[in-house]
């Protein structure tokens, strides 16, 4: 049942039924909290955004790296196994191989 106080409603619709949800749809926007509405100013965009792709890491730069975290892993499993190196090892992920 649509509130009497609210002029606009959400313009979201059901997937499975295809009715228009019935939520007032939040000040200054069409859907409502739940459909995602957000103000422009807090939505993250261009290199401020958490999935921007930058293309600095090639697939190329990513193999190096790889290569170069082993052979770090390879020198320190041989300096603790004689005894050059004391303590707790390197945290992090293990490199593949």
């Amino acid at each position: 049942m649509p509130l009497p106080h609210v002029k606009r409603f959400c313009t979201a619709t059901c997937r499975t039924t295809g009715e228009r949800c019935k939520n007032p749809a939040a000040h200054g926007m069409k859907t409502c909290r739940y459909h995602g509405a957000r103000k422009q100013g807090t939505v993250r965009r261009g290199e401020d955004h958490p999935a921007y792709k930058h293309g600095q890491c090639t697939n190329a730069s990513r193999v190096a790296d790889s290569e170069a975290a082993t052979r770090l892993r390879e020198i320190e499993d041989f300096a603790h196994r004689h005894g050059i190196l004391t303590g707790t090892r390197l945290a992090g992920r293990k490199p593949k191989g």
